[in-house]
């Protein structure tokens, strides 16, 4: 049976460049302590203010094994993950709390969107990576592959049971578009638990669990824009030029469900959210989505602001009220 999730080889081999996206936190001095490692296959930095070195470095401990613990429940990159299970046999019996809860905020995201995000759309990637790995140099699948790909993306056809989740027989499932975030948040809580407050969290997106000792806000940067000041809640962006296909970058990442497609609307979109996995899921499903789309989901979304740059580069920006005020 073929892999779910391509080698780093087969990867590397695919991509055309892998650019920085906007949503990468500067290191501020002041931080008094920072770890970085990598988490959900993304380099990540935990960055502590106001925090003596062996209070942090008990902290990462703690982190860290929490990371460890989430991946082999939803990595695709962990051969014997619970995903991966999932995807080899269409059933997962009992499943744990984690693959629970992250499965049930992608199908809610699932409804409430529409369908822009859709956990089944691993068939398109692997239709993307298939094709180009066979001929780097080649344009776009053609219709009648992406056709067949998009005959099993359907969130619908996904249940999650009593005893256990199942999929439809054709179906793959990724938790890729809201799997950095759900992690981010998971750490974040277990240091929130430990009494940490002046602390950035960066699994690949960030979550602030307050200001800077000094009431400062913490720096994130993007590209040709000015940072963003986040002092509480989370940011989440998602750029198709971060991860592309092809030699000639013919495709990226980022499909619309509706088409099979890799979505054009947008060169970035940025969430801000007080959950990054909500964050991360909605950056993911509003680059598929047109201006017009994205103002009539709006409602949907309360405490939800949005920054969406085109490809003229210039931005736009929703804000579903309440907003905390917490980035600016």
């Amino acid at each position: 049976m073929r892999p779910d999730a391509p080698t780093r080889r087969r990867v590397i081999t695919i991509f055309a460049a892998a650019a920085a996206v906007a949503g990468s936190p500067a290191r501020p001095r002041e931080a008094d302590y920072a770890w970085r490692g990598v988490a959900m296959g993304a380099d990540a930095t935990i960055l502590f203010n106001g925090v003596e070195p062996a209070t942090a470095r008990s902290a990462i401990a703690a982190a860290a094994a929490e990371i460890d613990r989430l991946e082999d429940a939803l990595s695709l990159f962990r051969e014997n993950s619970e995903l991966r299970r999932l995807n080899r046999d269409k059933l997962l019996p009992s499943p744990s709390g984690d693959v629970r809860r992250a499965l049930a905020l992608a199908l809610d995201i699932a409804g409430r969107s529409g369908g822009l995000f859709d956990p089944s759309v691993q068939a398109l990637w692997e239709a993307h990576v298939d094709w180009f790995a066979a001929s780097p140099d080649a344009g776009l699948p053609p219709d009648k592959l992406i056709a067949k790909a998009r005959a099993a993306v359907d969130w619908r056809r996904i249940a999650i049971e009593p005893d256990g989740i199942r999929t439809g027989a054709d179906q793959r499932l990724t938790l890729n578009g809201l799997g950095q975030g759900y992690v981010t948040d998971r750490v974040a809580d277990l240091l929130y638990l430990r009494g940490l407050r002046h602390i950035l969290v960066d699994l690949g997106e960030q979550r602030a669990l307050g200001p800077r000792q000094d009431g400062a806000p913490w720096l994130v940067a993007r590209a040709n824009a000015a940072p963003f000041a986040l002092s509480g809640g989370a940011l989440a962006t998602s750029e198709g030029s971060g991860c592309v296909l092809g030699a000639s970058g013919a495709a990226h990442h980022l499909f619309d469900p509706r088409n099979g497609r890799s979505a054009t609307h947008w060169k970035t979109i940025t969430v801000h959210h007080r959950s990054a996995a909500v964050a991360d899921a909605l950056s993911t499903a509003l680059y598929a989505a047109s201006p017009d789309e994205i103002e009539a989901l709006l409602p949907r979304f309360a405490g939800t602001a949005i920054w969406a740059t085109g490809h003229d580069g210039r931005e736009r920006r929703w804000i579903s009220p309440p907003v905390d005020g917490t980035v600016g």
